[in-house]
């Protein structure tokens, strides 16, 4: 490791303290000192706005819904997975990689989009006003949340599954054992690992989920995110609001501490085997397909069919309707859109830079310098990004309030959250690369800087490439943290944009919220199939 490292070492063009200067300096002004003034705020006269707020039986009632929703919500995710993940686990069939693209993209839509489909779907079914009213009730968070996170189970499990060695099963079944009594007694604990990877992840998500509750929730269905939001947007109590972000930090620094010990302990022995996959019959094939449509493919249908207007002559009229400016933004909802693709195009840049620099200084290093910026590049992943804009609502007054205003604050925000999925994409890339390959450089006297070109970029461009597409995506679709930055018309967004006409009575508004949803989906999802195509020729 020691002649490794020193290999790499001396390929750098210039110190690794120089290298790391510029993601020091990023991860400190925008998450470091913003979560200095969340704790600040919240310890400010003696801990005063942590013991009122502690008395209160609201913020003990917003506390457990917080818990108990997160938990609900990722049983519901992995149960209604499950059918998918046998398809993909058991069976190979004629577009079976395809589908499993396909799949992935309702996680990685915005939440706005997720929303403005599930208000559609309740519209269309009469479920938000009729005999049954899901409209602003727990179900509604709980059938979205099922929707967005179920992916994440069908990935992490169905690939785990498939390289299970099948003779404990072979065996059960020999020895008469129903198909059923051997999942539950033999494959279910020999599928827990990778089923508690799936549930923590999804928890997570749904603990610090924003947009869906916001949305779908109501003001009653309220969470420690979307109180952060109330508190401080709508009510401008920045004491209560402060309070509940640190709750929010702790609860996720604490779960994510106790999820790491856990996963640790939580260790496979199987012996992973590349079993032969059995072809599917034409009737498990329809089955599984229509599950798919209904888990998956029915809220988007009804989005794009609730975008359409059916009652005009002009079918596409909520789409024309975009070019057009209301009374309720203050500029077109097309123009938002255009704001986004630039924002977003931005943040990839910027994220790639940042993000490559941190590879760089994480795999050649010291210790110490190599172990900062890990961490500082991890966390973003975990924390909220309504507790990083409030901090940044919080942190960037006096001598830094115009760089809040500013258009480039909404890039370099929603470049933090990339950063992450680069450094994550770059840094095995990287450390595959031969040691050889750098010692070889050396005797032949190239140049530093020419060496890592020809070397590490040459080798690992492709995961700049996926690093940086998830970065684009995540921006597209941010609606948390840039909630908290100020709203002028050359800063709005489109998931800002489609949160306001959603929230305005008025049935063309809505329809235009659904078309500007369709149009902002199918851009996130051209991204994401732009990456798979990446990955695979990697």
């Amino acid at each position: 490791m020691d002649r490794n490292g020193a290999s790499l070492k001396s390929s750098l063009p210039l110190k690794a303290w120089g290298i790391a200067l510029l993601p020091i300096s990023f991860f400190s002004l925008l998450f470091f000192l913003p979560v200095f003034h969340i704790l600040k705020e919240a310890f400010d006269y003696s801990f005063s706005p942590i013991r009122e707020i502690f008395t209160t039986t609201r913020f003990w009632s917003i506390a457990w819904f917080t818990l108990w929703q997160a938990f609900l919500s990722t049983v519901f995710s992995i149960a209604f997975a499950f059918p998918v993940i046998y398809l993909f686990a058991k069976y190979e069939f004629k577009g079976s990689r395809i589908l499993r693209s396909l799949v992935t993209i309702p996680f990685v839509l915005p939440t706005v989009v997720v929303g403005s489909a599930f208000t559609a779907v309740f519209t269309r079914l009469n479920l938000d006003g009729g005999a049954l009213n899901l409209r602003h009730t727990v179900w509604a968070i709980l059938i979205a949340h099922t929707f967005f996170n179920a992916s994440i189970a069908i990935r992490i499990i169905s690939t785990f599954w498939e390289g299970l060695n099948e003779n404990p099963e072979n065996q059960s079944r020999i020895l008469g054992v129903s198909r059923l009594g051997t999942f539950c007694q033999i494959t279910l604990p020999r599928l827990r690992p990778a089923i508690f990877s799936a549930a923590t992840t999804i928890f997570l998500f749904c603990l610090t989920s924003f947009g869906i509750i916001l949305i779908l929730g109501g003001p009653k269905n309220s969470t420690i995110e979307t109180e952060i939001w109330r508190q401080a947007i709508w009510r401008g109590d920045i004491s209560t609001a402060s309070v509940f972000a640190l709750l929010q930090l702790l609860f996720v620094i604490l779960l994510s501490s106790i999820l790491i010990q856990a996963e640790k302990k939580t260790t496979s022995d199987e012996n992973l085997a590349n079993k032969i996959k059995r072809k599917p019959r034409k009737r498990t094939i329809v089955f599984h397909f229509t599950y798919l449509f209904s888990l998956f493919g029915l809220p988007i249908f009804i989005l794009l069919e609730r975008s359409l207007n059916h009652g005009n002559s002009n079918i596409f009229a909520f789409f024309t309707g975009l070019t057009k400016q209301t009374n309720v933004i203050p500029i077109t909802p097309i123009s938002s859109l255009w704001n986004s693709l630039h924002f977003a195009l931005l943040a990839a840049l910027i994220a790639v830079l940042i993000g490559i620099l941190t590879s760089i200084v994480v795999v050649r290093g010291s210790k110490i310098l190599s172990t900062f910026l890990n961490v500082s590049a991890s966390i973003p992943l975990g924390v909220s990004a309504v507790t990083i804009g409030f901090g940044i609502f919080l942190a960037f007054n006096g001598p830094l309030a115009d760089l809040r205003s500013s258009q480039w604050m909404i890039p370099i925000l929603h470049a933090l959250l990339g950063v992450p999925f680069v450094v994550r994409s770059v840094v095995p890339s990287m450390r595959r690369i031969p040691t050889l390959f750098y010692e070889n450089s050396k005797l032949l006297g190239v140049n530093p800087l020419k060496s890592w070109f020809n070397i590490d970029f040459k080798l690992s461009y492709r995961s700049f490439l996926v690093g940086g597409g998830f970065s684009f995506a995540i921006s597209l679709g941010e609606f948390g943290a840039t909630s908290f930055l100020p709203r002028n018309p050359d800063t709005l967004t489109a998931p800002l944009v489609i949160y306001r006409l959603l929230s305005t009575p008025g049935e063309e508004l809505r329809g235009q919220a659904m078309a500007l949803s369709v149009i902002l989906a199918g851009i996130t999802s051209l991204s994401i199939f732009l990456i798979e195509l990446a990955r695979k020729s990697d």
